[in-house]
This record gives C-alpha cells, structure tokens and sequence, in this order.
C-alpha cells in the first residue's frame, strides 16, 4: 500500500509540473483544428512545382507542423492530395514534418525547456524539408506513394461529417481531451515507477557515458515507450534532470512518433515494402544524427 501512495505522489507531482503545458497544447491545437484545418489541406491542394521547386517544400513542411491531424488523419489527407496531382516530394515533405510534430506536442515540449521546444521545431521543419529534398533527387520520375486503398475523400459523408465537427471549439478541445489524456497517464506513471524503482545512476549510466551508445538506445526504447500527445515529456523530463544526454532525448523524441508500432500500420497503407523500408531508415537514421549532434553541442570542449 505504501508503495502505491508514493507512485501516486509521484503521479501529482509530475502532473503539477506538466498540465499548464498540456493544456496550452490542447487549447492551441483545438484552434488550428477548428479555425485552420481546411485552409491547411486547400493551401496543401494548391502547391506544385514551379521555377524554384525548393520553396514549395518549406510551405509544405510548416503546414505539416501546423496540422494538428494524428497519423490515421494524416495519411487519407496525403492520398486525397496525392489524386489531386501534388507532387510526391511536397506530399512527403508535409508527411515527415506532420508526423514528428504538431501544435500540441510543440507547446507540450516547452515543459522541458524553451530551447527543446524551439530545437524540436527547427528539427522537425528540416526533416520535412531534407525528406522532400530526397524524394524529388531520386523519386522524380517514380511512384514513391500508393493510393489504391483509398476511396476518393470528397465520397465519404464522414469526411463532411469531421469537417462539421472541427468547426466546434469546445467538442473539440474534449475530444483532445479524451484522447490525449490515457496517454498523459500512461508517461506520468511510467516516470512514477521509474523515479521510484530506478536509480538516477542507472539512468547516467544508460545515457550519459556512452554517448554514442546511448542515442541508439534512446531511438530503439523510444519505439516500444513513446506514447501519443507527447505522453513521454514526463518521462523524458525525469530522465534529463537523472543525467540523460540531450542528443539522446531528440533520438528519443524523433524516433518514437516516426516509428512506433500504430504509427506504423498507417504508413505502411501508402507504401510498397521496398519504400517502407526506405521510410524506416530514414527515421531511424535523421533521429541518430539529431541526437549525437546534440551531444555533441552538449559536451565540454
């Protein structure tokens, strides 16, 4: 039973510290959702190739970080504008920044810091960006993406249906509520159990010795661990303040939302195996290189 209550203390505390940040969040992505959304996907229709083929990319990758659309709403999207003639380097420059931020975690991830926040902005903006870059090198004259599996979204009454909906701030914002909040729980105690059970030492020695080490640990752990509507700043906040690298907690935080298993799933609905393994490692790769970059600027020299 004692066990128990200081878990529970452990749950309060964190929760204390995080909701002000958590609730930014969910009351700055409810007003994107309900006020930008659809002005988002039309400025997303509208974007092709021109004489400076360069510039449509960082469009691209700013409405990605501005889409509040989970992953199970950003891939209908990419194949509705992929029929509308998009082009598959815009479509995938939108695609990486959409899955590695949005404005909830944006404004979530300022609980461990300004300088994170910021830093995982610019990340996410230039892997959107980098993506893009890549695709239309080596993809220009292929077929990267598959639609086959998607009806025409202008058929289906639930899209009109969710288009209605977004238009209501408060059923919104509960909404997000509802379904960020199991997640919030799940990190709070998850970094309960940890502060409990786990020695500040265990933590150093995981992520501070090795640097190299630690960043492909954090990547690999952050598959299994990483939960939506960045339930994992909790977590990531007690192991920074235990000694984790901040190199590793961006491998941590690129790797968990490109990679985890639901995240997946949806992916895989747009891809052939051959690119979705392209997608995997590229994931994988720009969240090792963010994160020995990071500790790279983090260490004494």
């Amino acid at each position: 039973m004692y066990e128990v209550v200081m878990i529970l203390e452990g749950i309060w505390l964190q929760f204390r510290q995080i909701a002000p940040y958590w609730a930014l969040g969910l009351i700055a992505g409810s007003l994107v959702s309900v006020f930008l959304s659809d002005k988002i996907t039309g400025k997303m229709a509208r974007l092709a190739t021109g004489k400076f083929w360069l510039l449509p990319l960082f469009l691209a990758a700013f409405l990605g970080i501005v889409s509040p659309l989970c992953m199970f709403g950003t891939i209908p999207i990419i194949a509705a504008l992929g029929k509308k003639g998009v082009p598959q380097h815009i479509l995938a420059a939108f695609m990486i920044s959409s899955i590695l931020l949005n404005p909830n975690i944006l404004f979530f991830t300022f609980a461990l810091g300004a300088g994170f926040a910021l830093t995982r902005l610019g990340l996410s903006f230039f892997s959107g960006v980098l993506a893009g870059v890549l695709v239309y090198l080596f993809f220009r004259n292929k077929d990267l993406f598959s639609f086959e599996r998607f009806a025409s979204e202008q058929d289906s009454p639930q899209c009109c249906e969710e288009s209605r909906k977004r238009k209501r701030f408060f059923p919104n914002l509960f909404k997000a509520f509802r379904i960020t909040a199991p997640y919030l729980l799940f990190g709070l105690t998850l970094t309960a159990v940890f502060d409990r059970y786990i020695p500040p030492d265990w933590i150093s020695g995981m992520f501070g010795a090795k640097r190299g080490l630690g960043v492909l640990f954090a990547a690999t752990l952050s598959i299994p661990l990483y939960a939506c509507g960045g339930g994992t700043i909790p977590l990531i906040n007690s192991w920074l303040h235990a000694g984790m690298g901040t190199g590793d907690a961006l491998a941590f935080m690129f790797a968990g939302p490109a990679l985890k298993i639901n995240n997946l799933s949806a992916v895989k609905m747009i891809f052939s195996a051959k690119h979705f393994f392209i997608y995997i490692t590229y994931s994988l790769i720009f969240a090792v290189l963010c994160g020995i970059i990071g500790n790279w600027l983090q260490s004494p020299r």
